[in-house]
């Protein structure tokens, strides 16, 4: 190679970003195998007086933005993201608002874990050992985060996430893409999930059945939402199903054996590598009202690619007048880059694709 060519490339660092467009840095991170980008700047400011109304506000003036960020060719199908707000109360540390593929997400478990690395990792909230505690405002509620610090890493993540509930057992559909009626449980952890038995309808959840999955996911997801409707005991924009959660026997890997393994599928047909620490928590909850678990206990899941969120319920309490759990996820996450992205109003592409 030219030498010339291999200086320039050194001196790549001193290369002044163009100055035409909008320009966004963020973070990435992984938990479990699940993305998350952090938007660290670039974004216009949020408004709204709480959580809630700057979700709207962000779904209403920031879409293009998040499928720019989450979209081809600078995400991809199942690419998560963050945006850090102000914080809705007043000894919270950040608000935050969790965004993917099909919009935004009220609460996210892993997206959590990821947050608070990043955070702390980052230099952006000082560690402090042995245990560095978070408050994170979602829209879904308080989020209480626990970073576990070791040799000036963070080890592991807890948090402890907002009341989660037992809905309905062993509810019946029928899903004509299927061809079959279909089982399920539903539980509220953050938002509400479908639990289906993986057997019953023929499926193991396996890397190699991925795409028999997100197929199966999508199609009862639809079937229920067209057929159901949620109520969240307080805010109505969270009343909705958000994901279908398959079940299944746990597998040894790496990480160990776990108490059971599950699959998520949400929203237009994304499908997390991640145990889905919402969903662990609405299992927990409703495991708890069938007498399967108690407080303390711990109960730990694989998601499809082996890697495990561990939950336990640590209290049991009323929430707007009916019996909830407050459970605590762990699990630990990896910084995987630091990006500038160039949203150039020129560029066909500026606000995504998905094939």
């Amino acid at each position: 190679m030219d030498p010339d060519v291999i200086a320039r490339l050194k001196n790549l660092h001193e290369w002044v970003a163009p100055s035409y467009g909008l320009k966004i840095e963020t973070i990435d991170a992984h938990a479990g195998g699940q993305p998350l980008r952090l938007i660290l700047s670039g974004l216009p400011p949020l408004r709204g007086k709480n959580l809630l109304e700057r979700w709207r506000y962000a779904r209403q003036h920031f879409d293009h933005i998040r499928r720019a960020l989450i979209f081809e060719p600078r995400g991809h199908l199942d690419m998560y993201g963050c945006i850090l707000t102000a914080p809705q109360r007043g000894d919270s540390h950040f608000g935050a608002l969790f965004i993917h593929r099909g919009g935004f997400s009220p609460m996210c478990g892993h997206g959590v874990i990821a947050l608070t690395t990043i955070l702390l990792e980052s230099g952006i909230v000082d560690m402090k050992g042995p245990e560095t505690r978070l408050k994170i405002d979602t829209p879904a509620g308080l989020v209480r985060c626990y970073g576990f610090i070791e040799n000036d890493r963070v080890r592991k993540v807890y948090f402890e996430n907002v009341p989660s509930f037992a809905v309905a057992e062993k509810e019946e559909i029928d899903v004509p893409d299927l061809g079959m009626k279909v089982t399920f449980d539903v539980a509220y952890g953050g938002a509400f999930f479908a639990f289906v038995e993986a057997a019953s309808i023929g499926l193991s959840c396996v890397p190699e059945n991925a795409a028999s999955i997100q197929t199966a996911g999508m199609a009862i997801l639809g079937a229920i939402n067209q057929r159901l409707t949620f109520t969240h005991p307080v805010e109505p924009d969270l009343g909705f199903l958000f994901g279908v959660v398959f079940v299944d026997k746990p597998v040894k890997r790496r990480t160990g054996m776990a108490d059971s393994r599950h699959v998520c599928v949400f929203s237009e047909g994304c499908m997390d590598r991640s145990p889905t620490g919402m969903a662990i928590c609405a299992r927990l909850a409703l495991m708890a009202e069938q007498g399967k678990v108690k407080n303390g206990e711990t109960f730990t899941v694989e998601g499809i690619l082996g890697h495990s969120f561990t939950g336990r319920i640590v209290a049991q309490v009323e929430d707007h007048g009916h019996p909830a759990s407050i459970v605590e996820i762990e699990g630990r996450a990896w910084i995987t880059g630091r990006h500038t992205f160039f949203l150039d109003s020129e560029d066909p592409c500026l606000e995504g694709f998905l094939l």
